[in-house]
């Protein structure tokens, strides 16, 4: 839903990314005001993004010519040179596309300012042309994916391209293969964005469009050489998140270098904002591309014997170089731009008082008042462009070498490795679970054998850097910040981190009784210390409002999210419920268990699942941080009580049942120690009957001290009013005066007999004043008001 400013935040002039007044007299929020110095030419393909592509083109046609030639036997179908040069040269055109789609999404869902003077959200002029590029780039990401698909098919089949194209022969390959399900679900999504991209105007729908580009990303990742190699959960997370940091930090650039054209007040902080993007996601790429290369590589020596290593390090010094442009660009551009923003501020706030001044004084001064504002002025345009046209020599470059780097990985994805334990696996065990079977399970292994999951690893750290970083702000800020939520919430997360990365996250796949251990912990008792942590509070504390009202950040992203309809539907009571109690008995009882545990990202999903959902579930009951809708406490007790002995009963259901569950993947894994898997199945229903009696009971105590807290702060806020009004209590002696009134009347204040009339004007009670603490103070449990 659209917000109106966040309370506090400055007017337009007070923020240095504010826009200036405009002396000829045009709107400042006004589309022509905004498009003034090149209008009609922002937002549009910047000539340098062709050489760009180009570039990435001949670096993979080098590649290619310079790699093996399609597999030729005596004998058999090939399938042909042809194939063989287009189905890569497909491929790096769908990933510029995507770049490009992504790339204009992201400048005009976030880079870019919401318009002024018109409804909130709404995109800009030139943030729309964003969106209709995006829409262009999207056309050409589906043509390039249904290429890539036929050209797929025509390499796994053996077979020219041309002997490939019948429908018979598509619709097998789109719907009994990893690979062509995946490309079909690419072009569908691509099919989505082109279309509706083009008529897109509200930040709100650019963004939601962004996460469909995004996720559009993601399944050739999953069904790739990663997928099958061992070790594979690590393998595709961390190319996953290459791949979307990569795409964001070329998309972002060139989304920049299309709106390079803007004024300074809007291009600068569009820069600045970029400039956070870029750094991320440098990281990003950097510490996956190297986890991802030293999976495949088994060392150090293949980098320079293997043609598989010879790409890696050049892939490299393209990123290096990439990174080094991006500094040059923020030390020579970024800062001289932001002196350039504050002396066009200055300069046209000298043109206002002049041209306000000119109106009491004669014509001479004015004529002289307005020749030394255009001389200023043109001082200022000057200036202006020397450093947009230094950042374009610098982006541009920047944009060929990353591009070129595209060129070699599309290059080195059809390389083989000199680790590539994926096609001849020696260890069934190994295949099916990324690693090989471990050793007897013990109390010791459970506790110290770690394997990390860097999944929840990655995310654990983060959560702790950013709440460390936002208690520094409030510190410096001269607030305080509760030392036992802090407590609690390095509490939860070092929970999350044991129940996915100890000897729980080696033996879970293994043991069902270790797995449900894992969703206890997950489930049950982490989420309870993070809620009590109240990081949205704290956050909605530490972070700044964005300096202009047609400016967003991070503060309204947060606001605009807790009002927005899919956390109000998520934090629905009914709909927790649901996922709390529907999702256990819907894996458990169900053939979903085999099918997730078969899945590499199967067991990821549902241990961030149990997270998601006890994290919903005990924000309700006891959470502090604000939500659209709260339950009174003795809801919350009666949801309580209601809710958590489903698991009770799962478990006596699981102990009871002679049926294996998971039989589709505990009967392909060889476990030569331990008890039976249906033992182990009994046991795993013993820890769901008997886990959560404690964490219940804590529950119920935080509850009640929670309720004690809120009636004796309702108690002092009315003891607050009787003191203002001077020790008098103004709704006691209210009530007492309608008792009395009661008595008064005829019968003593009893109801009159049937058939008699009653005393003319009804006497009604007061309506006490404290009825509106009922509800929850507004710091706590409700949403801020936006």
């Amino acid at each position: 839903m659209d917000l109106p400013p966040a309370p506090g935040t400055p007017s337009d002039a007070a923020g240095d990314s504010a826009a200036p007044p405009d002396p000829t007299g045009v709107p400042a929020g006004s589309a022509t005001s905004e498009d003034s110095p090149r209008r009609g030419t922002a937002g549009r393909m910047p000539p340098i993004a062709v050489a760009a592509g180009l570039a990435g083109l001949g670096v993979l046609a080098l590649v290619v010519w310079t790699g093996p030639g399609p597999l030729r036997l005596p004998g058999l179908p090939s399938s042909g040179t042809g194939t063989n040069w287009a189905l890569p040269m497909a491929q790096l055109v769908g990933r510029i596309a995507a770049v490009a789609t992504l790339g204009w999404l992201l400048t005009a869902a976030t880079l870019l300012p919401s318009a002024r003077g018109a409804a909130p959200k709404t995109l800009t002029a030139t943030a729309r042309r964003c969106g209709r590029q995006a829409a262009n780039a999207a056309v050409v990401w589906l043509v390039a994916t249904l290429a890539e698909l036929v050209f797929t098919l025509s390499e796994v089949s053996a077979r020219p391209a041309g002997d490939v194209l019948d429908r018979h022969a598509l619709r097998l390959f789109v719907t009994s293969t990893g690979q062509g399900r995946a490309l079909l679900i690419v072009a569908a999504l691509a099919l989505v964005l082109a279309i509706i991209a083009r008529t897109v105007t509200t930040t709100t729908a650019a963004g939601a469009l962004l996460i469909v580009a995004g996720a559009a990303l993601l399944p050739p990742i999953l069904t790739g050489h990663a997928a099958s190699s061992g070790d594979h959960a690590v393998a595709v997370v961390a190319l996953a998140v290459h791949v979307l940091a990569a795409t964001s930090w070329v998309g972002g650039l060139l989304g920049l270098l299309s709106v390079a054209r803007l004024p300074l007040a809007s291009f600068g902080p569009a820069l600045r904002r970029y400039g956070a993007v870029a750094t991320l996601a440098a990281a990003a790429t950097a510490l996956t591309g190297i986890g991802s290369a030293a999976l495949r590589l088994g060392g150090v020596e293949p980098l320079w014997q293997t043609r598989y290593g010879v790409l890696v390090l050049l892939k490299t010094a393209g990123l290096i170089a990439a990174v080094l442009l991006g500094a040059v660009l923020r030390r020579r551009v970024v800062n001289r731009l932001i002196a350039t923003t504050s002396t066009t501020s200055s300069t046209s706030t000298t043109a206002s008082t002049s041209s306000a001044s000119t109106t009491a004084s004669t014509s001479t001064s004015a004529s002289a008042s307005t020749t030394a504002s255009s001389a200023s002025g043109g001082g200022v345009d000057v200036g202006r462009t020397a450093v947009i046209g230094r950042f374009l020599r610098l982006a541009g470059v920047e944009l060929i070498v990353l591009v070129a780097t595209f060129g070699l990985a599309v290059g080195l994805s059809r390389t083989a490795p000199p680790v590539d334990d994926a096609f001849v696996p020696n260890d069934a065990n190994r295949a099916l679970l990324g690693y090989p079977m471990p050793p007897a399970v013990t109390a010791w292994r459970l506790a110290l054998d770690w394997r990390i999951d860097w999944v929840f690893l990655i995310g654990s750290l983060l959560g702790a850097g950013t709440y460390l970083a936002a208690l520094l702000r409030l510190r410096a800020r001269g607030d305080r910040w509760p030392i036992g939520r802090t407590i609690a919430w390095f509490f939860g997360l070092f929970v999350v981190v044991a129940a996915t990365s100890s000897g729980l996250g080696r033996y879970g796949p293994v043991l069902l009784s270790v797995h449900m251990t894992q969703h206890m912990l997950l489930n049950m008792l982490a989420p309870i210390p993070l809620v009590l942590g109240a990081p949205v509070t704290l956050a909605l504390r530490a972070l700044r409002p964005a300096k202009a009202p047609h400016r967003s950040g991070p503060r309204e992203w947060l606001v605009a999210g807790l009002h927005s309809w899919p956390v109000r539907f998520l934090t629905h009571p009914v709909v927790v419920s649901i996922n709390f109690v529907g999702g256990l008995y819907v894996l458990y009882l169900t053939s979903l268990l085999s099918t997730l545990m078969s899945n590499h990202l199967g067991h990821l999903y549902m241990n961030v699942h149990f997270l998601a959902v006890g994290l919903l579930f005990f924000e309700l009951i006891i959470g502090i941080d604000p939500l659209p809708r709260r339950l009174p406490h003795p809801g919350r007790i009666l949801m309580l009580i209601a809710i958590v002995p489903f698991h009770t009963f799962l478990g006596l259901t699981i102990m009871g049942t002679s049926n294996l569950l998971g039989s589709g993947w505990y009967d392909r894994l060889v476990r030569p120690w331990g008890s039976s898997p249906l033992s182990d199945q009994h046991t795993a229903g013993g820890i769901a009957w008997s886990f959560g009696e404690l964490p219940t009971f804590t529950v119920l105590l935080v509850l009640v001290a929670q309720w004690a807290r809120t009636d004796d702060r309702r108690n002092r806020n009315r003891e607050r009013r009787i003191a203002a009004a001077g020790d008098v209590d103004v709704e006691l002696d209210a009530y007492n005066a309608y008792l009395a009134r009661l008595s008064a009347r005829p019968g003593g204040g009893q109801l009159p007999p049937t058939g008699m009339t009653t005393v003319p004007g009804p006497i009604r009670p007061p309506r006490p004043r404290e009825a509106a603490d009922n509800q929850e103070p507004p710091a706590r449990g409700t949403l801020p008001s936006a």
